[in-house]
């Protein structure tokens, strides 16, 4: 009998505190208790700082990797100086593979209250393969999000995370010719979400 008893205290725990637990402190924060990082809530925009709406609602600017080093590196946002670009680890962490979209404009695999419009669906409707083959062949992505996270071994291959799959790949900089060489005045660009420490 206390075996058991045990055994349902022990896996009550690990069900309460595997949980992910966000709280929307305001509506450019979200700070993570499970692993106590602070997150940009909405992506970047295009003056170089989070969309600044509950609902996220405005102009995702895409980013090379370079530069979405430097944005965020140069980000003062909600009384915080100390924003980055999160690591794979860091990013894949907020990656939620239970969501269900609530609606065809909703196909995040994020916890959507804390991370709105993680995916730009104006564009996608009901036809995925139209927008896969006008924003994530050329060198625009509108659902990738870069980290800061070289693959192992290679000083041209980062680590991303797709929020509207939820899987975590690596990509080029750059897009590539027919030979598989990159296109260096073609670079890649890809939304950005930030990242800070308490």
């Amino acid at each position: 009998m206390k075996k058991i008893i045990i055994c349902l205290v022990l896996i009550a725990a690990i069900l309460v505190f595997s949980t992910k637990i966000y709280s929307v402190l305001s509506r450019g924060v979200v700070l993570d208790k499970s692993t106590g990082l602070y997150w940009t809530r909405c992506p970047m925009s295009t003056d170089d700082k989070p969309i600044y709406d509950f609902n996220c609602k405005g102009t995702k600017k895409l980013y090379t990797w370079a530069e979405a080093i430097t944005v965020c590196k140069n980000l003062v946002h909600e009384g915080r100086s100390d924003w980055r670009l999160p690591t794979i680890r860091e990013l894949q962490s907020i990656v939620y593979f239970h969501h269900n979209p609530t609606s065809t404009n909703n196909y995040n695999q994020v916890i959507e209250l804390a991370f709105h419009c993680a995916v730009t669906t104006a564009d996608l409707g009901n036809d995925y393969s139209a927008f896969w083959d006008s924003y994530c062949v050329s060198n625009l992505c509108y659902e990738h999000y870069w980290s800061s996270t070289l693959l192992t071994g290679f000083t041209n291959l980062i680590w991303a995370v797709n929020f509207y799959t939820g899987v975590v790949q690596w990509d080029s900089f750059y897009l590539k010719n027919w030979a598989g060489n990159d296109i260096t005045d073609k670079p890649k660009k890809k939304a950005v979400r930030c990242v800070a420490v308490p």
